[in-house]
């Protein structure tokens, strides 16, 4: 034993140069897939420009505007009346590469339409102030941000041209909340509204989340696999309870300094680090890739050699760290991260005014149930630090039951929109995936899918069930629309 330690100690954390913020699973709405041909070919077809918008839209003694940011792309406009196809931009910068690629592209070839991108108030280059603090961020919220898209459509219809046109929305994810709470709010301004992967239940303390993300590897790739996960995990929480285990997993996880093993906080962004790149790897999953994680798992040589080494070697292949980088798991480190003028803090504090969305431990007997420091204490407390000592869990619960009542939570009445879920996307627990919201809004619901998978173009690794949901979506959003008065005359 004296020997291994000495020979560990010559591989100690202290070899790793570059240190690696630990970040949360967070939603970036990566562009679609498999063009990157098509994108430089026709990047000219998208244009940028920006359109003044007031700040508070409830405040008609507020003067303040802003401008908001939004793309377009005309390439198939068929002209006057024709439909707009508007894409609603979330928690992420919008990408040009979205207009030219996807589901919603598709669906403006085969209707003449104008297609819009347009960026959500404090993300991207839609800034509003240049310091996020608490009081700054007040005018984010669900209300203005629905508003500005009232606002967005109202103007670009005073432009002859949209002056008769119809309006359809595309949302994946919060956007997809956003689509389906626009058409219930303002159901004059749209004639209908495809909802990819929206979780429009605010719910504070989701173990769910996890739950999902254990069913999903448990689906692809067996109860080897899950066995795989579940004994380095388990070996994990075990180590830590030695001096030489710890030393151990320092190695085997690539830690830039052990964390704090009497602080719950710091033992929590440990536990994310674990939880929160399992559960990247299933809301990112296109039907084969998880499977091919969990071979990973079984080769002895892909990811480490112990149970403990694989977990760890698996962490740095998902996030595409290398080999001279390891991690930070300070608590102070990761708050930094929430701390700067960035998307991920703006989208933290909706989750702390409005959402929840904290992704805690489950109890429910799955791999991740042993990282019980992933609890409400630890994503709150991330809330009062970083923005106001108010926001506590009784703010945040109050919060949710404020969105829950206004948009009905799981039993939103709309019309004409489109419910879109993969069964293995862990947002999926949040929305309405068992049933048809109403006659006129069906619900779809795809195995083996996961988060907005629909808002892609066809890929090789797509399923029959897939492309035949993108179709359906298709020949739904076209029955919709009338037809102009050129093409039938």
């Amino acid at each position: 034993m004296i020997v291994f330690l000495l020979l560990l100690s010559l591989f100690s954390p202290s070899w790793a140069k570059e240190p690696s913020p630990v970040k949360m699973t967070e939603v970036d709405m990566s562009p679609p897939e498999g063009f990157d041909d098509v994108y430089a070919k026709n990047a000219r077809n998208v244009f940028v420009t920006w359109m003044s918008m007031p700040l508070d839209h409830f405040d008609p003694q507020n003067p303040t505007n802003f401008s908001m940011r939004y793309m377009f792309n005309e390439e198939f406009f068929g002209g006057n009346g024709y439909p707009i196809f508007i894409m609603a931009g979330g928690e992420w910068t919008i990408d040009h590469r979205w207009l030219l690629a996807g589901n919603m592209y598709e669906m403006a070839r085969e209707n003449k339409g104008f297609q819009v991108y347009t960026e959500h108030r404090y993300y991207g280059a839609t800034q509003i102030f240049s310091n996020f603090t608490a009081e700054n961020l007040r005018f984010l919220n669900i209300d203005q941000a629905l508003a500005d898209l009232a606002y967005f459509i109202t103007e670009i219809k005073k432009q002859p041209r949209f002056a008769e046109s119809e309006v359809i929305m595309y949302g994946g994810s919060y956007a997809a909340n956003m689509v389906m709470w626009f058409k219930k709010r303002y159901p004059h301004l749209v004639v209908g509204t495809v909802a990819s992967s929206g979780p429009i239940l605010a719910k504070v303390d989701y173990p769910e989340y996890l739950e999902v993300v254990h069913e999903a590897f448990l689906l692809e790739g067996g109860e080897e696999c899950i066995g795989h996960i579940k004994r380095g995990i388990d070996d994990t929480i075990a180590a830590m309870q030695t001096e030489s285990g710890r030393r151990q997993l320092e190695q085997a996880y690539r830690l830039c300094e052990p964390p704090n093993y009497d602080d719950d906080y710091d033992l929590a962004v440990f536990a994310g680090l674990i939880s929160w790149t399992f559960s990247t790897s299933v809301q990112q999953a296109r039907p084969g890739s998880l499977l091919a994680v969990c071979n990973n798992f079984t080769d002895h040589t892909s990811y480490g050699s112990t149970p403990m080494e694989k977990i760890g070697g698996y962490i740095m292949i998902t996030r595409q760290r290398e080999s001279d980088q390891c991690w930070s798991t300070s608590y102070e480190s990761f708050l930094n991260n929430y701390r700067a003028t960035n998307n991920s803090r703006a989208w933290y504090y909706q989750t702390c005014t409005e959402y929840g969305y904290y992704q805690t431990a489950p109890t429910s007997g799955t791999v991740f149930d042993s990282l019980k420091w992933l609890n409400l204490d630890f994503y709150t407390d991330i809330c009062k630090r970083v923005f106001d000592e108010r926001f506590d869990v009784a703010y945040v619960e109050n919060a949710a039951k404020r969105v829950n009542l206004i948009f009905g939570g799981l039993e939103p009445v709309v019309n004409n929109t489109i419910n879109i879920h993969g069964y293995i996307d862990p947002w999926r627990a949040l929305g309405v995936y068992k049933n048809d919201i109403s006659e006129t809004s069906p619900t779809y619901t795809v195995n083996r899918a996961s988060h907005c998978f629909d808002m892609q173009g066809w890929l090789r690794t797509d399923t029959i069930e897939m492309t035949a949901v993108q179709q359906r979506a298709r020949r739904l959003v076209t029955s919709w629309l009338s037809k102009p008065e050129s093409e039938t005359s």
